[in-house]
Parts: structure tokens; C-alpha cells; sequence
């Protein structure tokens, strides 16, 4: 066997027993160094994957503005934007069930008359002026014509612009009671304030909450219009001038509702510079009423309504926690129920059959409310719906959101029949929805409210405007009756467009 320079087998067999020592260190160090890289590139790709997670998370919060239950079909699929007022419609149940009940919506029915129906025509007033025209000119040979044979009658209606304005001065006399107090006389057209008088005051409230115009608009409309040149100032003066008139009212509003046997509440959010308060509506068969606050709770309930309000009455709502920790006497509004029962069994089939139970009992519900039955006919007719209801709930099911829609429907098992044994009470909680509509708008129009003060301007006109119409009567004959003037006839136009 050769040997290497001074070297024994021995030494050989060391030196390779180091060499490879030594490259078993190398791959020992390289794997280390790769098992490093790898860890690294995996905290990084984990990094990605919750980021990823995180932003999937925020896309399906942001998808639930545009499609949930109570998403209106005109906003479905992203092409209405979210109000940014935390009115959410989704419904977690004990905590938020609509805050704003359902957002504006076309109605599908088709405008103008129905078919077969007997068209109308509005018959012409009677002319003030007749002017006759008597000269014509031909087109073909370019005649000038005159000595007609006969004429042709047309009846315009116009205005005149500007539109034209009374300057009235009032002299009052100032008497001397023997009492010793100084007496000013009045009279119901002049102002206690300002220089504009009723008519003015009336049109200018119903332009900015009822017409829904901006107080810049309706100044532009007193140059237009009227040749009067007025300040945004004037304008935000003049109506609170006119709810400082309407607030006794307001409150007698107020206190009809306290006293009513059925109440249909909701609400929506409606920034105050910029900062989240909550429009709340009350609504009874003759009254609306608007409160604005910054509180969502049960407060705002017994500041509205009375801590003492009832037991026997009820109120309408929907599954926001509010209610049921102010008053226990509820009717909770089906109209949730039944779209998001919709909305649920149109992406899991095991809901399908949950979803046509809920409306097949509430269509033998409102049937058999119809009808008008007995007292007892009515306990039995809703203790036969409870069984019901509560054989609905105990089925199994697999599905996270069928589980949730079943845990509302226990969570507010005592609420859901109320109106089959109470007769005044709707299954919906519709009136309120609709009321609150004119809300909503306002908020898109006006973005937000800008002090306490304009806050009770907004609430105070509004409810008085939403009250009136409710009870069948006129909002400006109404106004310029509370603030005084002459009413307009028929025939002529407001400032601000036919009322």
C-alpha cells in the first residue's frame, strides 16, 4: 500500500476523517443558512397571506353597505356609495338591526294613467287680457298676411318676473295703560322681527324642507325671482323665525304621540358639524315627529315618549336593542324578517325552505287579521303562529348566516305576533321606513346640520310639514295661517315653484 509523505494508514485515515468533518460542517452551515432564508421567506408569504385576509375582511365589511337584506335593488351592486353616517342595514342582532330602514327607491309602477283609463284635460281659467294678433307671414313666398280669415284661440298661463312684491308700512300705535305698562297695537301680517312678512317667511321654510333647496339656492331665487337681493344669513334667519313660531306646536305634537296606543319608531344617522347624531321618528295614524340627537340608546326613547310611557301601548320597531330595553310591549317590523330571509336563502339552499315557511305564515297571518276575527279566535290563531315559529327554530342547521337569522327570530320570539291579537298594529314597521325617508334625503342634500340651533329648526319644521300632510291638510295654508298673511289663490305661484 503507497503512504503519503511521512504519513502512516493512521495519519491518512485522520486526515480524511477531517476532511470530511469539515464539508459536513459546510452543509451543516449552507442548510442552516437555507433553513434561515426559507423561515424568512415563509414570514414573509404569512405576512402577505393576513394582509390579504385583512383586506378581504374590509372588502366584504364594505360589500355588506351595498348588498344585505335591506339593500334597496337600485343600490345593489356598488352603484349607490355608503352615507358614512353609520347607518349600516346589516342586522346583528342586540346590536343593529336597521338603522336606516329602507334608503329611497323608484316605485316599479309606470308613470302616467293606467291603461284604460279615461284621460282628463285641466279646463283653461278665464282670461284677464285678449290680445290678437292679426299679421302672418308665409314661409313659401314670404307674404306678409293680414285681414284673417278666422282665428285660432290659445290660453296661456304665465307669471310675471320678477315676481311682484308688496312694500307695506305699519304704523302701531303705542297706548298707555293706567296700569302704567306701554301697549304697542299688532297686527297679525306684521313680523314681530324683521322686515319680511308671512308670506315670505311660509315660502321660504317650505323651499328649504320641503323643496329640499340649499340656503344659497334660495337666495339666488330672491334675485331671480323676486329682484331682491338676500344673504344666505337672511335666509337661515328667516326660518328660524318661522320654527321659533311652529315650536308650540311642536310640542303639542310631542305630547299627542306620549299618549298614543301604537307608536312606529326608527332611525337613521344625520351628522351635526360633522359629528354622528341619529334622526328619530315617531309615528302614529295622525302625527310624525322628528327628534335629532347624539344618542342611539333608550335615553332618547324616554326623553321622547316619557319614562312612564304606557305598558298597555305599543311600539313598532325593529331589532335595534333600544327598544326592547325601554318598553316590553313591541311589535317587531316582519318586513326585516322576510328580506333577509330572502336574502339568506338566495345564497344557501338549506334556508329555502325556512324562507317560504316565514312568508307563507305571515301571509296566513295578515289574511286572517283581515278578516276581523274574535277576541279568542285571535289568542288561539297567535298561539298556534308561536308553535310555529318555535318548530322553525329548533331545526339544525349548518350554515353560520342561516344560524344567525334563526338566532333573530328567537331572540325576538315574544315580539313577532303582537299585531295578530292587538288590532291597531301593523306587521311592518313601514311607517316609520317612510317617514324616515324624507330624512335620508335631506342628509344627502344637506350633508349635515351645523349647530343645536339649526338642529331644532330642522326637527321643528319638518315634523310640523311630515304632521300636516299626514292629517290631510295643507302646509303652506297651514304656515301662513300660524304666521299670518293673506293666502295665495290657487292659480298663482309660490317664490319657489307650485306647492
Amino acid at each position: 500500500m503507497a503512504l503519503g509523505i511521512g504519513g502512516s494508514p493512521e495519519s491518512i485515515d485522520s486526515a480524511i476523517r477531517t476532511e470530511d468533518s469539515t464539508h459536513l460542517r459546510q452543509q451543516h452551515v449552507v442548510q442552516e443558512f437555507e433553513n434561515r432564508l426559507l423561515r424568512r421567506q415563509l414570514a414573509v408569504q404569512q405576512q402577505q397571506i393576513d394582509l390579504q385576509q385583512q383586506q378581504i375582511k374590509d372588502l366584504q365589511a364594505r360589500l355588506k353597505w351595498y348588498e344585505n337584506a335591506h339593500t334597496p335593488s337600485s343600490k345593489q351592486g356598488g352603484a349607490g356609495g355608503s352615507s358614512g353616517n353609520g347607518d349600516s342595514d346589516e342586522e346583528e342582532e342586540n346590536q343593529e338591526d336597521d338603522a336606516g330602514g329602507d334608503a329611497d327607491a323608484a316605485s316599479d309602477s309606470s308613470p302616467g294613467r293606467s291603461e284604460g283609463h279615461e284621460g282628463t284635460t285641466r279646463p283653461p281659467p278665464e282670461p284677464e287680457e285678449t290680445i290678437r294678433v292679426d299679421q302672418g307671414y308665409c314661409p313659401d313666398c314670404e307674404h306678409i298676411l293680414s285681414n284673417p280669415d278666422s282665428y285660432v284661440s290659445r290660453t296661456v298661463i304665465d307669471i310675471p318676473l320678477p315676481i311682484p312684491t308688496t312694500v307695506v308700512e305699519y304704523e302701531l300705535g303705542k297706548h298707555r295703560c293706567s296700569c302704567g305698562n306701554e301697549v304697542v297695537a299688532e297686527h297679525p301680517d306684521c313680523p314681530e322681527t324683521g322686515r319680511f312678512g308671512p308670506n315670505i317667511m311660509a315660502q321660504t321654510a317650505l323651499g328649504r324642507f320641503h323643496q329640499r333647496l340649499p340656503n344659497r339656492k334660495q337666495a339666488e331665487l330672491f334675485d331671480w325671482e323676486l329682484d331682491l337681493p338676500i344673504s344666505h344669513r337672511t335666509i337661515y334667519n328667516l326660518t328660524k323665525r318661522v320654527a321659533d313660531r311652529l315650536r308650540p306646536a311642536y310640542e303639542d305634537v310631542k305630547a299627542s304621540i306620549q299618549e298614543s296606543e301604537v307608536v312606529y319608531c326608527d332611525e337613521t344617522g344625520f351628522p351635526v358639524d360633522g359629528e354622528q347624531h341619529w334622526a328619530w321618528t315617531f309615528v302614529t295614524d295622525e302625527e310624525v315627529l322628528f327628534w335629532v340627537d347624539e344618542s342611539r340608546g333608550s335615553q332618547v326613547l324616554e326623553e321622547v315618549l316619557g319614562e312612564e310611557f304606557a305598558e298597555d301601548s305599543t311600539l313598532s320597531c325593529d331589532g335595534w336593542s333600544a327598544y326592547p330595553s325601554y318598553h316590553t310591549k313591541l311589535q317587531r317590523c316582519w318586513a326585516h324578517l322576510l328580506r333577509e330571509a330572502e336574502y339568506v336563502a338566495e345564497r344557501y339552499e338549506e334556508a329555502e325552505t325556512l324562507s317560504a315557511e316565514l312568508h307563507a305564515l305571515h301571509d296566513d297571518l295578515t289574511a286572517f287579521d283581515e278578516e276581523d276575527p274574535s277576541a279568542s279566535a285571535r289568542e288561539q290563531k297567535r298561539a298556534e303562529a308561536l308553535l310555529h315559529l318555535e318548530g322553525l327554530i329548533r331545526e339544525d342547521y349548518e350554515v353560520q348566516e342561516v344560524q344567525k337569522l334563526i338566532e333573530k327570530i328567537r331572540n325576538g320570539l315574544g315580539h313577532w305576533l303582537t299585531f295578530i291579537t292587538e288590532l291597531d298594529v301593523d306587521s311592518t314597521n313601514n311607517r316609520a321606513e317612510r317617514a324616515l325617508r324624507e330624512q335620508v334625503v335631506l342628509r344627502k342634500m344637506f350633508r349635515t346640520l351645523r349647530s343645536v340651533e339649526g338642529v331644532q329648526i330642522h326637527e321643528t319644521i319638518t315634523t310640523m310639514i311630515a304632521t300636516w300632510k299626514r292629517r290631510g291638510l295643507d302646509p303652506p295654508e297651514q304656515l301662513q295661517s300660524i304666521l299670518g298673511g293673506e293666502l295665495r289663490s290657487g292659480s298663482e305661484t309660490s317664490l319657489a315653484g307650485e306647492f
